[in-house]
């Protein structure tokens, strides 16, 4: 009995030692399967974070291929609603590099210096740099945010072969080109930076082959990249104190991405020499990003997270002494142990169950061989109880059954497998699965892997019918986005006719005005020849008598009565030039106080009567011409608070209006002008004729700019337009006309003694608007 004690005891130790080992070994894979999936998720949150960064990047291309002609405020406004600071931590800058030849580069620096859709001032000290000599430059035309990039605004990337390589790939492969790893010319603190690019082809352009891609190139988007900060914004911070981070660029992709780690191509590292790294707890991944490749290399360093716990161990170790203590006991109680043993069958009996019960798929396979699986694997396959065991895993994958790879071979490198797969049911038909693997032993492929298999098919018909319901939408907002453009554009075409009509409505008016002010030019200069030629033709008169009076008295026969005529005829001359002048001076003085007071148009005290007795008198040429008599009734004297040359222009153009329409195939004519004051401080003016009128529907647009039945004989449209304009805006009063053919035409007007003031009402206007 001693000596089966002794045993039991040895192999109760043994059965310690070997517990305490497996608990190790259990923790050292809980570590490294905790290490693997950490691993796993920064690989892939980084993967995706970039692939978000790509698609935006292909949603600003979206932009320039709706609309080749985005300037820099629309790009501006693009980027700023995107809000980089809080959706988009990642970006340094989003930028946009035009293709600019050789020949246009002096014409292309003038076009964004002078620039002022963003900025009022334009960009007066913008360069092209560093110089270069090519056919074809690269030129970063938008770059936003502007501050803080300012270095990168103008930068020539045909002067840097890392980004003229990455820009030249580009623009032939017409896919996202990255670059290697580069010191941002906007970041003084050196660290590692890239730029991913993406092609902008000009509309309606074949893009079949790389010579054609070339012709119809616009320029570039491109995001840049602090990686530091992308990194930053994808690794948990609860991580950086567990985990040391190493990235290097291994190359391009098509070059076979194979360059080893170097100082010069390390896009992020934090690794430390005072932190060394847990042995035998690293893992390696590679990620394809724009044409280039990125091998990230993860260590797990000292602490909680991945670090052995020795407590369980200890507590093992001191219960195997107890154990091996109380084996002999164990060993004298046989009946006890069948009935362990008897306990343990029902046991696996139980789990074996639970695995038949669970609704995935559980197997173990082995060389392509499936050596084991549950019933939810037969039930998913459609293979009765027992069908699929020693089956070879062909059965299950029609590409494998064609010859290509073992689908469930696991991958040497990690030891495990993860994805989707299109498996191959007996009647046939194909389900999507989800797919984990694992080996049973890391060290010994030979033995297999363990399968969870899933049934995913349910999820990728409602992934397919969301991924046909996001086409469908974004191809509305693609109509939208053109319907949009199109009335946007037909806005700008409108208001750029409408400022053309209005520039044309401003010149034609200062030239009615221009052509007033000639007409009474002429006019007074016809009335000045007369009283001028009087005084002239007396003056010379004057000169002969005087010489002839002056050769008598060198003879010294001058008679008393000589003297006297002489005298008599002196006198009279005068008289003549005195009053002709007078006469001419009364007339320069209306003219020039008709004409200052329409060119300068100030506001000042005048009186009406002196003002209608001026403007007459400046066209006194023209009526007599018309053989138009002119009558004023009113008092002779009426005081206005006004504007002069306002209200000189409205009887002018009221004049010419009539001498051009009302008395056409007439001998004689009348023009009566009556003032009068009416209540409220108001004066009543009335300007008639007798002349031919107007029927109604002439009548109906006589204030209609640009309306003349003179159209090419003297008449421009703006007169009554403009009479209307100043007598209800700048005098503050209201304008009536009466007509019909035959019995001549009225025209009543009602004005304020006191005109409004515009400088005051501007004011208010303007706060008003502030």
């Amino acid at each position: 009995m001693r000596t089966q004690g002794y045993l039991a005891f040895v192999v109760g130790i043994c059965l310690t030692m070997w517990t305490c080992i497996a608990v190790l070994d259990a923790q050292q894979a809980r570590i490294a399967a905790a290490f693997q999936r950490d691993a796993d998720k920064v690989a892939t949150d980084t993967n995706v974070r970039l692939q978000t960064y790509f698609d935006m990047l292909l949603s600003i291309k979206g932009t320039f291929a709706v609309t080749d002609q985005v300037d820099r405020a629309q790009f501006a406004r693009f980027v700023r609603e995107l809000n980089l600071t809080t959706r988009y931590p990642g970006f340094q800058a989003i930028q946009f590099v035009r293709l600019v030849p050789a020949a246009d580069l002096a014409r292309f620096t003038d076009a964004v210096r002078g620039d002022t859709r963003l900025v009022a001032q334009g960009y007066p000290t913008f360069t092209v740099h560093p110089p270069v000599l090519r056919a074809e430059h690269f030129v970063i035309e938008y770059t936003e945010p502007l501050k803080g990039n300012e270095n990168a605004f103008g930068l020539d990337l045909a002067a840097l072969p890392p980004h003229l390589q990455a820009v030249e790939s580009g623009r032939d492969s017409g896919e996202i080109v990255a670059t290697e790893r580069i010191t941002l010319v906007q970041d003084n603190t050196g660290q590692p930076g890239f730029v991913a690019r993406a092609p902008v082809y000009r509309q309606n352009m074949p893009l079949t082959t790389v010579a054609e891609r070339r012709a119809a190139l616009i320029g570039m988007v491109a995001i840049v990249f602090r990686v530091n900060n992308l990194m930053y914004e994808v690794i948990e911070p609860s991580l950086l104190n567990q985990m040391a981070f190493r990235i290097h660029d291994a190359g391009n992709v098509a070059d076979g991405a194979a360059a080893p780690f170097a100082a010069s191509n390390v896009m992020f590292d934090t690794t430390r020499a005072d932190a060394p790294a847990l042995p035998g707890v690293q893992s390696e991944a590679r990620l394809n990003v724009a044409q280039r490749q990125w091998v990230m290399r993860f260590q797990a360093l000292p602490g909680s997270r991945y670090s052995r716990d020795v407590r369980p161990v200890l507590v093992i170790a001191a219960g195997g002494l107890v154990i091996s203590t109380l084996i002999a006991a164990l060993m004298i109680a046989s009946r006890r142990s069948r009935a362990l043993a008897q306990q343990v069958r029902v046991t696996l009996d139980e789990q074996r169950a639970f695995q038949d019960s669970a609704n995935v798929g559980i197997a173990l396979f082995s060389h392509g061989v499936i050596m084991r699986c549950n019933r939810g694997m037969e039930e998913m396959m459609g293979y009765a109880p027992g069908e699929l065991a020693g089956c070879q895993t062909q059965v299950l994958s029609r590409a494998a059954a064609a010859g290509a790879a073992d689908p469930f071979a696991v991958d040497p490198q990690t030891r495990r497998w993860q994805g989707e797969l299109k498996l191959l049911r007996k009647d046939g038909s194909t389900i999507w699965c989800l797919i984990n693997g694992k080996a049973l032993d890391a060290s010994d492929l030979s033995k297999g892997g363990v399968w969870v298999i899933q049934n995913i098919s349910d999820r990728k018909h409602t992934e397919a019918a969301l991924v046909d319901a996001k086409d469908g939408l974004e191809h509305s907002l693609a109509e939208l986005e053109q319907q949009k453009a199109n009335v946007e554009s037909a806005h700008r075409d409108l208001s750029t006719v409408l400022a053309t009509l209005k520039q044309a409505q401003t010149n034609l008016i200062t030239s009615e005005k221009m052509a007033s002010l000639g007409s009474l030019v002429a006019g007074i200069a016809h009335e000045l020849n007369t009283p001028i030629g009087n005084s002239l033709l007396t003056a010379t008169a004057l000169a002969d008598m005087v010489a002839d009076f002056e050769r008598k008295y060198a003879g010294g026969g001058i008679k008393r009565s000589a003297l006297e005529a002489h005298m008599a005829d002196t006198r009279l001359a005068c008289d003549i030039m005195a009053s002709s002048l007078r006469r001419a001076g009364d007339l320069i003085t209306s003219f020039k106080q008709v004409a200052v007071d329409q060119t300068c148009d100030q506001r000042r005290r005048f009186d009406l009567c002196d003002l209608v007795r001026d403007t007459l008198a400046t066209y006194a040429a023209q009526l007599r011409r018309a053989n138009c008599e002119t009558r004023v009734d009113g008092p002779t004297s009426m005081a206005l608070d006004s504007y002069p040359g306002s209200v000189g222009q409205v009887l002018s153009n009221l004049l010419n209006n009539a001498l051009l329409h009302a008395f056409e195939g007439r001998a004689s004519a009348l023009i009566t002008i009556t003032a009068r004051e009416i209540e409220d401080d108001k004066l009543l003016l009335i300007f008639s004729d007798d002349g031919v009128g107007m029927p109604p529907k002439i009548l109906h647009q006589v204030f209609d700019p640009f309306f003349t039945t003179k159209m090419g004989q003297g008449g421009s449209g703006l007169g009554m337009n403009i009479v209307y304009n100043i007598v209800t805006g700048m005098l503050g009063g209201s304008i009536e006309i009466e007509s019909s053919p035959e019995h001549g035409t009225s025209v009543t007007i009602r004005i304020p003694r006191k005109a409004p003031n515009r400088e005051s009402e501007a004011a208010e206007v303007n706060m008003l608007l502030m």
